[in-house]
């Protein structure tokens, strides 16, 4: 059929790299890492830890729902069998199509902004605006090119590239931390927060969470993964397993090689490439900053297939033009949904990063519209797994589960802990932002109005599935 994807497409690692990649373990070195320093230094590794620990809480329903539920709608279809509720399932799946493409919009202005770093870091060369908007762009067109050709292309790339990463950014970790004098507990102390309990939470929003949210991404290639009801929820976990660990120890190391050093290191906005010019010089530096580059280029590349993939199961509902369901007679990609997606990110890299370099110039105005973008789009995060914590046990009782003491601790209790500590984090990352980072408060709130509007609009169009069908 032409809205149909390939069936077995990717299979088990293809799906563990898949996700590991859009986490982006160079990251941890480089970009959520910087974050997380920022708002609170030398307890970032500890902001990675508990933040991990919050998802494998998390974890749970979607484990539920995949092996039961395999749709490109991933998170919306979960909640759509739960609930059987138009409003509220479909809100979720534009929550998940606004982070995915936010977080698009913020790796690829990511591009640019490392680089102009990089370069400032390692050589004093302050490379020209036009040259940032030119490097942003790489994210997109690549996108649509391995978006086109579908997602085993995808899943090969995937592999290569998390495999490079996770083994050079490991060796360099291990490297600082046998090198440095500052190694300790200390930075899993949350009282050495820098800005309190505020600060804490916030690194963990636009850090950890921002970070690890890219496990979910696996949820929409449910039609393709080979066996994907088992495949796909084995997968979730050995993919967080690896990047919990990986991160925490990657962003402990380089607190650690900084030690009373620290904030020194982070005004360099590149603390990770100043600890290992430091230690080791430039030329190893020089590798990481190419090698973060590369990878940083790749994840929201493969990414993207996500993006595209929701947006295809929702005009496949009905909420959205049908043509967006159209599926490549050869490729069997939804290149349509793909090539949308690829023009939504060109025009919101140009409306973020030019007003935002204006008022700010080209490294911290840069270093704003990711921060903004991956602020608004983790909140959009916690916010569907919130809703999809709370609709497990509504599953569970209408494919008739008995419930037991064990069934009571991982569909409601675990859940819920988890979606207690969402909850914190959103109100202590919310809270008291100033310019220019509080234009997030038009941006959360706008996405839900207009996500609700569209559903209304069209509500007598748009097909809620039957659970039984969805669980077939």
């Amino acid at each position: 059929m032409s809205n149909e994807l390939r069936r077995n497409s990717i299979g088990f690692w293809g799906v563990v790299f898949y996700a590991v990649s859009v986490i982006f373990p160079a990251g941890a070195f480089a970009i959520t890492g910087v974050a997380a320093m920022t708002y609170a230094g030398e307890t970032a590794p500890l902001a990675f830890l508990i933040g991990g620990i919050t998802l494998f809480l998390a974890i749970i329903p979607v484990y539920v729902f995949s092996s039961r539920i395999s749709n490109a709608g991933g998170y919306y279809k979960f909640v759509e069998a739960a609930t059987q509720e138009k409003y509220i399932s479909k809100s979720v799946g534009f929550w998940h199509a606004f982070w995915i493409i936010g977080d698009m919009i913020a790796a690829s202005i990511i591009v640019g902004w490392f680089t102009w770093v990089g370069l400032s870091s390692l050589f004093g060369y302050n490379l020209p605006f036009y040259m940032v908007i030119i490097l942003s762009f790489i994210v997109p067109i690549l996108y649509l090119i391995v978006g086109y050709f579908g997602i085993k292309f995808a899943s090969w790339t995937a592999i290569l590239i998390g495999l490079i990463q996770i083994v050079f950014f490991t060796s360099v970790a291990l490297m600082l931390i046998l090198k440095t004098h500052y190694n300790g507990m200390q930075y899993f102390n949350v009282s050495n927060s820098i800005n309190g309990l505020y600060g804490f939470f916030l690194a963990m929003v636009v850090g950890a969470f921002l970070a690890y949210g890219g496990y979910g991404s696996v949820v929409s290639l449910g039609e393709e993964a080979r066996l994907s009801k088992t495949s796909i929820k084995k997968a979730i976990i050995v993919a967080l397993v690896i990047m919990v660990t990986f991160d925490t120890l990657v962003v402990y190391s380089i607190v650690a090689a900084a030690g009373p050093n620290l904030s020194q290191a982070i005004s360099t906005s590149a603390p990770g490439l100043y600890e290992v010019t430091f230690y080791y010089g430039t030329n190893l530096a020089l590798v990481a900053f190419l090698l973060v580059v590369i990878a940083q280029i790749f994840s929201p590349v493969i990414f993207g297939n996500s993006g595209a993939r929701t947006l295809f199961s929702l005009a496949r509902d009905g909420l959205l033009p049908k043509s967006l369901s159209k599926v490549h007679e050869k490729y069997k990609s939804p290149h349509i949904a793909t090539l949308v997606v690829f023009f939504i990110l060109v025009a919101g890299i140009l409306l973020t990063l030019g007003p935002l370099v204006m008022l700010y110039g080209e490294s911290n105005g840069s270093f704003f519209a990711w921060v903004i973008w991956g602020t608004a789009i983790t909140i959009f995060t916690l916010l569907y797994h919130i809703v999809v914590n709370q609709t497990l046990p509504l599953f569970l009782r209408r494919i008739r589960e008995k419930f037991d003491i064990i069934k009571i601790l991982y569909a409601i209790i675990g859940p819920t802990i988890a979606s207690v500590i969402m909850i914190i984090a959103i109100y202590y990352s919310l809270a008291g932002l100033t310019a220019p980072l509080n234009i997030v408060y038009i941006m959360i709130p706008s996405w839900i109005v207009i996500s609700l509007v569209i559903i209304y609009i069209r509500r007598n169009k748009t097909a809620v599935e039957h659970y039984m069908r969805l669980t077939e």
